[in-house]
């Protein structure tokens, strides 16, 4: 049979779905609410235990019993019964002003803040506060014979935890020392032996360096032995200058005769040179930089031949041609 609540929210266009969802969210967003808040809440929207249960999947057998212990009035909203005694924790509680609702959110706030704990620790701390495993079932919404059965099994005596002395004696544990290493022996140091200079005697270094006469007579020689203004003359006008010589440029040769000279070596059209080298003489090339050999080359060329009529045969190679419009 369907609740209040989702009665009403199917007649007004809310799916089932939808309906559960907004139970879920509030439950989640609401955990800091104790039981006997949660059923206030429940009653007011008529929502049931069984939307409960379906919305956020806790067993319907949890939801009934923490709503019915909510919900009722005496000792707080609790009621023992035969199957399920009043524990010593519980009967303490309600006997020191607590309400059923108050003991059951703390012990969901302290099993939901130690999830660390194992069941055996969980065990001794009930077992030191007088809690069951009923009151944990009702507080937490766990089925009771899940609680039951880990707490049957979670045996104290199974936990054994070490000893201080133990532990003391882990820690303390003497160390096997190591072996102390024999120093090395001293060095002797070395005592330097003195090296004792050289004996000089005296004008032992004047046979190093000529005597100042013969240092005269060295120089007398050079300067006899210099050329003469004439010899320097004849060397200037040509005088004894060997055919393959080649004095350096006195004069600017025109612009880009290289880069012609280089393209009509390569095509055979000496037509851009021709036109570099007209009204040009031997003696112009001469005063570039070129050889006898060189010009006689230059001249015979296709285009530039007749140009130069005193021109002679010969064939340099072209390494020196280059060169020689290069300088």
């Amino acid at each position: 049979m369907a609740s209040d609540a989702l009665t009403w929210a199917i007649n007004n266009g809310m799916s089932v779905d939808e309906y559960y969802q907004n139970i879920f969210d509030f439950v989640n967003e609401n955990r800091g609410l104790n039981d006997v808040q949660l059923a206030q809440e429940m009653d007011k929207y008529g929502v049931s235990v069984e939307d409960v249960a379906a919305a956020t999947g806790v067993p319907l057998g949890g939801v009934e019993a923490r709503y019915e212990v909510a919900s009722e009035s005496d000792f707080g909203g609790y009621t023992p019964t035969d199957t399920e005694p009043m524990s010593t924790g519980l009967a303490w509680g309600l006997a020191n002003g607590m309400t059923q609702a108050e003991i059951d959110k703390n012990i969901f706030d302290f099993v939901n803040a130690n999830r660390g704990l194992n069941d055996a620790q969980l065990r001794a701390e009930m077992d030191k506060y007088g809690i069951s495993p009923n009151d944990v079932a009702r507080a937490t919404g766990v089925s009771l014979g899940g609680v039951q059965a880990r707490y049957d099994v979670a045996n104290t005596a199974t936990f054994v935890p070490p000893k201080i002395t133990d532990v003391t004696a882990l820690i303390q544990k003497p160390v096997t020392p190591v072996k102390p290493v024999n120093p090395l022996a001293p060095i002797t140091p070395i005592t330097p032996t003195p090296i004792a200079p050289p004996t000089v005697t005296t004008g032992q270094f004047r046979e190093l360096f000529p005597s100042f006469a013969e240092s005269k007579r060295l120089a007398s020689e050079m300067v006899a032995g210099r050329p003469t203004t004439q010899s320097i003359v004849d060397m200037i006008q040509g005088g004894n200058i060997s055919p393959t010589y080649r004095p350096p440029p006195v004069n600017t040769m025109p612009t880009g005769l290289m880069d012609a000279w280089s393209a009509a070596e390569a095509s055979g059209n000496y037509g851009d040179v021709a036109n570099m080298l007209k009204g040009l003489t031997t003696a112009d090339l001469r005063n570039y930089g070129a050889s006898p050999a060189d010009i006689a080359y230059i001249t015979s060329r296709p285009q530039i031949a007749g140009m130069f009529p005193t021109a002679t045969s010969g064939t340099p190679s072209l390494n020196n041609v280059l060169s020689m419009i290069g300088k």
